[in-house]
């Protein structure tokens, strides 16, 4: 079985090892053939250097061996601080919990040499008229007076029962006096505001961007909330620290990749068309994994994109960027690698729209994207699911949160978010110090917006941040003619090993369920679940 690099969301740290592998193979070609030529003349024996192949192989003989990124030095030809400027200034990097600013700049981008994507190579969307299909009206939200009770992970300072903890009560209080009495619920969340604060502890902080959401919601029904202030470097410095202090992506690449490395395990021609493409930085590792296949390396890699919604209405360029960056890479590990970007409205996309060849082995892939497709019908769920069923795929792989934010009435929404964010936010405390900068900025920018979309703005399409549970995403993807298929017994043991070797806390935990999903928790709340089908 092949290796898969744990650490998928490090793109340098990856190139780092490829290039560092690559001249530590050149120095042993050149010592044979040194030696070759001095023992020339007293033996007629002379053995091979080590190919390619057996160079990677080698340093990767222990799936479980870990090798730290700083242990990796890069060539006079790569410059590290080029890269590492080049995604912070374009915005490109995708943070798990958050959508980076729809502006980006790419002025600062540095394009590879050689073969690249230009604007005017990429297909143009089509568009195509589409009828509206009725929607059926949400659930509705309970009495005023009705019980909501909020569940967050226990820690020390809380009481056995988290719904009695004072500030979450007064905000699930004004979120039920939000609809039928509305100035009652200002003077409420009034007496909120003392008790919170983003210093504090978990409960406090997450309880000040829920009172900043009920806030926009009570005072601004008319008028919608300010721009964000953050700018795509904040987005991408901070997606880094979290990527850094929390297993989050981590986990969800390494473990989606591993079901596709396993589905196309004797394939020579792999296809895979990712649904909500951003960088690319999952690809990485798989681009990797690959190339130390112990079957031999495929004879063609392709990778069609999709891309995110986060990329805004002109994502023609931030693809471009990421195609080239990628084919680099894929050239370092000799690879045959092709990028086809995909800039048709995915709400209106058609077989038609992928070049699919016979003999390739398909595989899709949604990670953390069907969610931006929700809403109270969930049509267009179904639409894009139908098109990757068309593409007659080998495995599709599934990622989402773990949260029932979508077709639920305002009052158990609130309190389902106020639940998830409240398990995140403690998620993070341990790795990051309470007086840490950097953790209030990771909270304001990653969080703190999609608080607001989920509870602080009005009802129907203004509401932009839903999820739903893996029961519902089962359910869609039955009725989309899919079968779930069970990870391998290797699949989870690396997710495990995942937890492990960056030495977590100890109250992440994996939940394996018997309808094929495993999802990531906290202190037993699923917090991000993965899935395979077929």
């Amino acid at each position: 079985m092949a290796f898969m690099c744990t650490d998928s969301g490090n793109l340098m740290a990856i190139a780092q090892q490829v290039i560092a592998q690559q001249q530590q193979q050149h120095q042993r070609q050149q010592q044979e053939q040194f030696h070759q030529i001095q023992s020339s003349t007293a033996s007629a024996s002379w053995a091979p250097p080590p190919d390619h192949q057996s160079a990677f192989a080698s340093a990767f003989s222990d799936p479980f061996s870990f090798p730290p990124p700083q242990s990796f030095k890069l060539s006079d030809e790569f410059d590290s601080d080029e890269w590492m400027d080049s995604l912070i200034g374009s915005g490109d990097l995708s943070p798990l919990f958050a959508d980076p600013p729809l502006s980006t700049d790419l002025d600062r981008l540095i394009m590879p040499r050689g073969d690249v994507l230009t604007v005017d190579q990429l297909p143009q969307p089509v568009k195509r008229d589409k009828e509206p299909e009725p929607e059926p009206e949400p659930d509705p939200d309970p009495e005023p007076n009705s019980k909501v009770t909020v569940s967050c992970s226990s820690s020390q300072s809380l009481p056995s029962s988290s719904s009695s903890h004072p500030v979450l009560k007064s905000l699930l209080d004004c979120a039920r006096l939000a609809g039928p009495n509305p100035d009652l619920a200002i003077k409420t969340l009034d007496q909120t505001r003392p008790l919170v604060s983003k210093l504090g502890d978990p409960i406090q902080r997450v309880g000040f961007y829920f009172t900043e959401a009920l806030s926009v919601r009570l005072m601004s029904t008319t008028s919608p909330p300010p721009p964000s202030s953050s700018s795509s470097e904040e987005f991408t410095l901070c997606y880094k620290t979290l990527n850094d202090a929390c297993p989050y992506s981590k986990f969800a690449h390494l473990t989606a990749n591993q079901a596709i490395l396993e589905a196309t395990e004797s394939a020579t021609h792999i296809h895979i068309n990712d649904f909500g493409v951003m960088q690319g930085i999952q690809w990485a590792a798989f681009l990797q994994a690959l190339a130390t296949r112990p079957g031999g390396k495929p004879t063609r890699v392709r990778i069609s994109g999709i891309p995110s919604p986060s990329l805004g209405s002109s994502p023609i360029r931030p693809l471009s960027a990421t195609g080239n960056r990628l084919r680099e890479f894929a050239e370092l590990l000799e690879l045959n690698f092709e990028f086809i970007p995909i800039v048709t409205p995915v709400d209106q996309l058609t077989v038609s729209d992928f070049r699919v060849d016979v003999d390739e082995c398909i595989a899709v892939n949604f990670m953390l994207d069907l969610y931006h497709l929700l809403d109270d019908s969930m049509e267009r769920v179904q639409y894009v699911l139908r098109v990757a069923k068309s593409l007659n795929p080998e495995v599709v792989t599934l990622g989402e949160y773990e949260a029932n934010l979508n077709r639920v009435g305002f009052v158990n929404r609130f309190a389902n978010a106020l639940s998830y964010y409240c398990s995140v936010f403690e998620s993070i405390e341990p790795a990051m110090a309470r007086d840490s900068l950097e953790r209030v900025e990771v909270e304001r920018v990653l969080f703190g917006n999609r608080i607001l979309r989920a509870v602080g703005l009005a009802e129907g399409i203004e509401r932009t941040d839903r999820m739903e549970e893996s029961g519902e995403w089962m359910a869609q993807m039955e009725k989309s003619g899919f079968k779930s298929v069970q990870f391998s017994n290797y699949a989870i043991s690396q997710a495990k090993v995942l937890l492990w070797n960056y030495d977590y806390s100890a109250k992440y935990s994996l939940v394996d369920s018997t309808s094929g999903f495993l999802s990531l928790a906290w202190d037993g709340k699923k917090l991000l679940t993965v899935s395979s089908w077929r």
